[in-house]
This record gives C-alpha cells, sequence and structure tokens, in this order.
C-alpha cells in the first residue's frame, strides 16, 4: 500500500509538472491579450479610470527617477526618505572635484553619468585653469557690460516636458522594468519629457548642504507652468501615499513644469484667441488635460527632411521646366527622316511653382493615371498608331541614301520605292504578307528564329518579335532582292510626350522633343513607350500599368520652390502643433490616409492632370483643427465664434482650390478622410462615462466611414472609371477667362506614328 501510494504520489508530480508549462503558455497568452486590448484602448483614449491611473502612475515614476538622478545625490534621497535610494545607482551621479573651488563655495551643478568627466569606472579629470588671454577677454566683455548676455541661456526648450497626473505610488521597482521592457504591443508613442533648465537671472533656492561634497542648489519652482495648472500646489501634491507630500513644492515644480501643447489651444488657439471657460474647468477636466502627454514631433521632422531632400535631388538631376503661367515655344531647324532639313516647333508647359518639367514628374512619381491603371483611352490611340504601323513597310531611296520604316502615302513615288510584301510576293517570302521592315526579316533572324513552332505572325508586323540577332544579305542577288536589309536606316523609334506616344524620326529631332530615341529597335511596336514615359518600376505586365503606389510617392514630391515653401510653412506651423498633441504615430496615419485618399480622388475624376504635393495630407490636417475644436467646445468660450473662425479659414482655402495649378478635388477628399480619422485618433476629454461612451461609438463609426469612403474610391477608380465627366474639371478650376484654365486642359489627341516627316 506504501509502494501504491509513492507511485500515485510520483505520477501526480509528473502530471503536475506536465501540465505547468500549459498553464504558463496559457497565462502568456492572456497577459498578451490583455496587452494588446489595453494599448488600443489607450491608442484610441478609450481606457476606463483603473488603467489610465495606471498608466499615469507609470510615466510618474519614471519622471520622478528621471529628476533624481540627474538632480539629487543619493545622500540626499536618504536623507530626505523618498523611496527611491534603492531604485538608483550611486555610480551614476558623479561631481567634477574642482581643485580651484574655495572652501565654502556652493556647486550648483551636478554632473550626470553621461557627462564626459563623470563616465562610470573612470578617475575625474582636472579642470585646466583659463588662460590669461582667455581671462583678459572675459575682464573686457564685464567691462563692456557683454557678459551677462553671453551667460544668458534661454528659459524654455522648443518641447515642454510631459505633465504628471493622477496618484504617484511609492515603488519605483515597477517603473524600472517597465521602462527597460518596453511593451511591445504599446501602440502609443513615447513622450518627450526633460529635466527643467532654471534661467539664470532667477534666484536660486538652497535645499541642503552635502557634507564634504559641498552644497548643491536646485532652481525655484513657478516658471513655466502649465497655464492649466492652478496656482500653488499640483493636483495629487497633498497625497502623501505616494511621497509628494513629502517633496518640496520646489522640487514638484520643477518636476511638473512644461509648456506643454493642450487640447483645444496650440498654435492656431493662440492665433485665433481662444479660451477655456473657467466654470467647466473643473479638477476632473483639468487632470485629463494634464494627462495627455506632449510629443516629440519625429514625423514632422522626418517628412519635411524628405520631401526637402527629394526636391533638391530632382532639381539637380532634371533641371527646371520655363517660368510662367501658359506655355513656352520653341523652334528649331532639325534632319528629318527624309533626309531633308525642317524648322520643328515644340510647346511645354510653363512651371509657375519654379521646379521640374511635366513629364519628369511623372518619372519622379507624380500623380498620373494612365501610369496606375489601363486608361481606355490611352489605349484606344495607342492601337491607332499600331493599325497604321500595321500597314508600313520600309521606303528605300532609289540614290542608295537611306531607307525608313513609313506608309505608302508619306512615301515619295518618285525618290523612293515603297517595298510592301503582299500575296502576289507571299511566294518568295516564305508567306509573309506582312512587311518589309527594315533592318529585319524573318529569313535572317537567328534570334529569336521563326521556326515552327515558333513562327512569326505572317500578316501583321506589329507582332514581330524584335531581333537580338540578325544577318545580312551575303550575295549581290539577296541585296536586290532585300535592299531592306541592306540599307542605312535614317529613322528609329522615338518616345515622347506623356500620353505614350511613338514617332519613327531621327535621333537629332527626338532629342529636341525631349524625348527617348531607340537606336536598337526598328518598329513602335517594339517599344513600351507609356511604361518608359512612366518611369519608376516596370509594369508587371506591359499592357496593364500597374504603379499604384504613385498615390503616396507623390505626397513626397512638389510642384517647385514655392510649393515646397508652402508645405514646410504649413508642417512646422501648424501640423507640428498638431503632432505634439497627437503623436507622431496618429499623425503619420491622419497624414498618409488623407493624402492617398485625396490622390485617389483626384485621380478618378482628373486622371490626366500631372499632379504632385501633399494637399491631401494638409487638408487632413485642417481637418484635425476643426475636430479638435469640436470636441472641446464644453470647454471653450464662445465656442461657435471658434468654429466660425476655423470654418471660415477652411472655406477660403476651399476658394483658392477654384484657382488653376491647384487641386481641389484632393483638398476636398483630403479633408473628408481626415475628419473622419481626427475623430478617431485625437486626444479628447470626457466630461463623464456618457461622453466616454459616445466616444466609441464615433470611434466605430468614424473608423467605419472612413472605410467605407476608401472603397467607395478604389471601385470607382479601378472597376468604374469615370472616363467622361465635364463638370467635374470646373469644380477644380472656373475659366473666368478662355486662357484662365489652359493649364488644366487635356489634349487627348495623338500625333501619328508616321507624321513627323511627308
Amino acid at each position: 500500500t506504501t509502494m501504491s501510494h509513492k507511485a500515485i504520489d510520483r505520477q501526480a508530480s509528473k502530471m503536475t509538472t506536465a501540465s505547468s508549462p500549459a498553464s504558463g503558455e496559457s497565462k502568456e497568452k492572456k497577459s498578451v491579450a490583455r496587452k494588446i486590448r489595453s494599448s488600443v484602448a489607450s491608442f484610441f483614449g478609450i481606457e476606463d479610470d483603473e488603467e489610465k491611473s495606471k498608466i499615469h502612475q507609470e510615466r510618474w515614476r519614471n519622471r520622478r527617477l528621471h529628476y533624481y538622478k540627474k538632480q539629487i545625490k543619493p545622500e540626499e534621497l536618504e536623507k530626505r526618505d523618498l523611496g527611491l535610494k534603492d531604485e538608483l545607482d550611486n555610480s551614476t551621479i558623479k561631481y567634477i572635484h574642482d581643485p580651484y573651488r574655495m572652501p565654502g563655495s556652493r556647486r550648483t551643478t551636478p554632473l550626470s553619468s553621461t557627462s564626459t568627466y563623470a563616465r562610470v569606472n573612470r578617475p575625474s579629470k582636472r579642470l585646466r585653469k583659463e588662460s590669461v588671454a582667455k581671462m583678459t577677454v572675459k575682464g573686457i566683455l564685464t567691462v563692456a557690460g557683454m557678459r551677462n548676455k553671453l551667460r544668458k541661456k534661454p528659459q524654455q526648450k522648443s518641447f515642454g516636458p510631459g505633465s504628471y497626473t493622477g496618484d504617484y505610488p511609492d515603488d519605483l521597482s515597477a517603473s524600472i522594468n517597465y521602462h527597460q521592457h518596453e511593451d511591445a504591443f504599446s501602440l502609443v508613442d513615447d513622450v518627450f519629457y526633460d529635466e527643467p533648465i532654471a534661467p539664470p537671472e532667477k534666484p536660486f533656492h538652497k535645499m541642503t548642504s552635502i557634507g564634504e561634497e559641498g552644497e548643491y542648489e536646485l532652481p525655484r519652482g513657478g516658471w513655466g507652468k502649465s497655464r492649466t495648472q492652478p496656482k500653488g500646489r499640483p493636483s495629487g501634491y497633498e497625497d502623501g501615499e505616494f511621497g509628494l507630500s513629502r517633496m518640496e513644492p520646489e522640487v514638484v515644480n520643477s518636476i511638473t513644469a512644461n509648456d506643454k501643447r493642450e487640447v483645444g489651444m496650440g498654435f492656431v488657439g493662440r492665433l485665433f484667441n481662444r479660451s477655456y471657460r473657467s466654470e467647466r474647468m473643473n479638477s476632473y477636466v483639468k487632470t485629463q488635460i494634464d494627462s495627455i502627454d506632449d510629443h516629440r514631433p519625429y514625423f514632422t521632422y522626418w517628412v519635411t527632411f524628405v520631401q526637402t531632400l527629394i526636391f533638391i535631388v530632382s532639381v539637380a538631376v532634371y533641371g527646371i521646366a520655363p517660368i510662367g503661367v501658359s506655355e513656352t515655344e520653341t523652334r528649331k531647324i532639325v534632319l528629318k527622316p527624309n533626309l531633308a532639313f525642317e524648322t520643328v516647333k515644340y510647346t511645354e508647359k510653363d512651371n509657375l511653382w519654379i521646379g521640374p518639367k511635366q513629364a519628369d514628374l511623372i518619372h519622379l512619381g507624380a500623380k498620373y493615371s494612365p501610369c496606375m491603371r489601363r486608361d481606355d483611352n490611352i489605349w484606344e490611340g495607342i492601337y491607332k498608331d499600331r493599325a497604321e504601323e500595321k500597314e508600313s513597310a520600309c521606303c528605300i531611296r532609289d540614290d542608295g541614301s537611306g531607307c525608313v520604316q513609313s506608309v505608302k502615302t508619306k512615301c515619295s513615288t518618285v525618290l523612293s520605292t515603297f517595298n510592301k510584301y503582299n500575296a502576289t510576293t507571299a511566294a518568295t517570302n516564305n508567306g509573309f504578307t506582312a512587311g518589309s521592315v527594315c533592318g529585319q526579316d524573318p529569313k535572317y533572324c537567328n534570334k529569336p528564329a521563326s521556326v515552327a513552332p515558333f513562327e512569326w505572325d505572317k500578316s501583321d508586323i506589329t507582332k514581330w518579335p524584335y531581333c537580338e540577332d540578325t544577318g545580312k544579305p551575303v550575295s549581290n542577288v539577296s541585296s536586290k532582292i532585300d535592299r531592306h536589309m541592306s540599307c542605312d536606316i535614317t529613322g528609329r523609334p522615338c518616345c515622347h510626350g506623356i500620353q505614350g506616344e511613338c514617332m519613327i524620326t531621327t535621333r537629332e529631332h527626338c532629342n529636341f522633343i525631349k524625348g527617348y530615341y531607340h537606336e536598337d529597335k526598328y518598329l513602335c511596336s517594339q517599344v513600351n513607350c507609356l511604361g518608359q514615359i512612366c518611369g519608376m518600376m516596370d509594369f508587371a505586365d506591359e499592357n496593364n500599368p500597374d504603379q499604384f503606389y504613385r498615390l503616396w510617392t507623390s505626397l513626397f514630391l512638389h510642384g517647385g520652390l514655392f510649393h515646397l515653401v508652402i508645405t514646410i510653412g504649413f508642417q512646422f506651423l501648424v501640423m507640428r502643433d498638431i503632432e505634439k498633441l497627437t503623436g507622431c504615430i496618429r499623425l503619420a496615419i491622419i497624414y498618409l490616409g488623407s493624402g492617398v485618399a485625396g490622390n485617389l480622388a483626384s485621380s478618378i475624376f482628373l486622371p490626366y492632370h500631372v499632379e504632385v504635393g501633399p494637399a491631401g495630407c494638409q487638408f487632413g490636417i485642417l481637418a484635425c483643427l476643426l475636430v479638435e475644436v469640436l470636441q472641446s467646445i464644453q470647454m471653450l468660450k464662445r465656442p461657435c465664434l471658434a468654429i466660425l473662425k476655423i470654418g471660415g479659414f477652411i472655406a477660403f482655402l476651399f476658394i483658392l482650390g477654384l484657382l488653376p495649378w491647384i487641386d481641389n478635388w484632393a483638398h476636398v477628399c483630403g479633408f473628408l478622410f481626415g475628419f473622419l480619422l481626427a475623430f478617431s485618433l485625437l486626444p479628447y476629454v470626457s466630461f463623464g462615462e456618457f461622453d466616454r461612451r459616445r466616444k466609441i461609438i464615433g470611434i466605430i463609426l468614424s473608423l467605419g466611414g472612413a472605410i467605407f469612403l476608401f472603397i467607395i474610391l478604389v471601385v470607382l477608380f479601378y472597376v468604374l472609371p469615370l472616363y467622361d465627366c465635364p463638370g467635374c474639371q470646373y469644380f477644380n478650376c472656373i475659366p473666368l477667362t478662355d486662357d484662365f484654365c489652359k493649364n488644366m486642359e487635356v489634349n487627348n489627341q495623338r500625333e501619328s506614328t508616321y507624321s513627323s516627316y511627308l
């Protein structure tokens, strides 16, 4: 019986051991799911009060720890009994040994472990005494009254530190672990808080003396406070449970002092003179406002840098177009394929913004619908050119000066011979009724050879492949019969324009009209002109354009220098201010989402217009300003006036969109899409549980509306394209005069492949 009990115990122990990993995995999965759920709720600002309290406690721990590591020595922490002594490494706070310090003098600045003179496990370096020359210069400056100006420091940094709120815990060990092992599922950006810097002209308040190390000072509180923070002690100060009551007010104010971006205010709020309603600013609302983090504008700086760099590179590589508001016509005498010198003209659209040409912008990645989908109008013109080329043949000059591929009406019967295959000559040409082609013949092509089952099409030369290895007639008889294989070719395919046009012409003529000359090709059907004009990555199928990524590549391009300056000004004044409130992740979603939606709408209603720039993005940011006012309507004084001001400003910008050179479709759709995203993502101050539930419902409806709008745009662009919408153009530009909207006109007339010579 004893043995049986022991066996049962061993078996139970094994089962427990075997089940423990499973239970551990279950706990880990639950923990991961809880973190994801908490992170998503925090990202949308709909977490409950308990979760908010935990998050605020963690942030307060980090800020206290950050501050004390920089400002207070471990001995002082022990004296003040602030509960931080065990959390700080004594080796991280060191002081410079100053051999020239007078006894009893006070040291004002402790040195962090990041300093050159305070590395861990490194001996302190002696400070060198100033040279006589340096001291003389300082003395002269002091006499002249310049010393004080040189010693002044800015009273505040570009970005204020994040504020503290809520309850504050004692133990900081959890904070350290949280700081070192950051939640991998967190969707919220890191906030920016920095250690306070006291202005030199402010008086210092001595906190304590530290034995043999001498004395040090901390700045007085009261400068750089948040506007929402009432005078006196900050909220939560009296709560002795977390150690704040044991801290001097100067220390608390130093940790919490900031000049943060507040809900409903910011740059535009100050511009329009907004203010809060004092009767609605109770402690609950103030705590929420203080709990909203002040973020670094990472995305604004990054996107502005990328846009500026791309513009500099594009101008350096492609140059600039003629500056103006109409068109520039250039004439030149060039050699044509008929070996005659003729005067030709080339018309190019001007660029008001001082930037690259229209075709170059397409090559760089501008929004242009024919490069993003198969456009029936464009391909109808391409098929007409191929039908004309199918009836062409080699036009050989009788004097032996050369030959060129041409149609019969363009080949002179007096000076040239039109060498066209037909049914009567099929027997001598291996059954081919299509041709001839100058420089290419199935009889002489070695790669790819016209052999079964890969024989070339005998009735359509536009389906002939490009011959990579071709021979020449070796006998005089063959040379006389197949003259198209031994003559000098005077014209080759040249891709030009922005609609995939191709012509057979000389290199000189092709260079003049800024085309792409193909020295090794014989027919326009052997060249993918539309793909070459679009640039970027090659189409997966050359007959089906698929560069959908132009929806966002065009956001980083600009039409010119003035265009870029406007973008930089807007992003540094307005967008950076919004990002300090929302954070880089939320702002990136709004910015890119609004821009893509705006470009998609512009591609639908203005498919042949070449558009660049973040127009839709900027109106998505303007939508954030309107949403911010609407969500803060209960806190603002004169909310109707605030809505009228921001709404009137946005309406004025929409009216400007009716002028030429401005894409109003991108503005409108970018604004609508940005409004829906901003309503879901912007920080929100609630006034109770009802407001929180309304926020959740608003997030669901807004995200659903944004997804629905995007699906509708995709369907209209790819499934049910609008090739003919005459009224759509008037929403983009109202023709006040005959030439007012000339730059917005689209010319679908293509120049014939064989119209470059007579």
